[in-house]
């Protein structure tokens, strides 16, 4: 015998299971908001706590510096 949730769930028309699907999808969203805001904030005092900016401003520029070096090592040079 099925039960009376299960069979509500089988005579739901498709409008039924389309709203359900936007709800769901708006709460999914909004959860994967607040969670990324959550984490942003904690790793942003973790950031303060270490030191600041300078810390990930020189790995940003040794990856730039060595992007430039492969560059120029593969351009060919073009006399004109």
């Amino acid at each position: 015998m099925i039960g009376k949730k299960k069979l509500k769930s089988l005579d739901k028309s498709n409008w039924g299971h389309f709203k359900d699907g936007i709800f769901i999808g708006i709460g999914w969203a909004f959860g994967v908001t607040i969670g990324f805001v959550i984490i942003s904030t904690i790793l942003l005092f973790a950031l303060r706590g270490l030191g600041g900016l300078p810390l990930v401003g020189r790995f940003f520029a040794s990856v730039i510096e060595a992007t430039q070096e492969q560059l120029i090592r593969r351009t060919p040079f073009i006399p004109q």
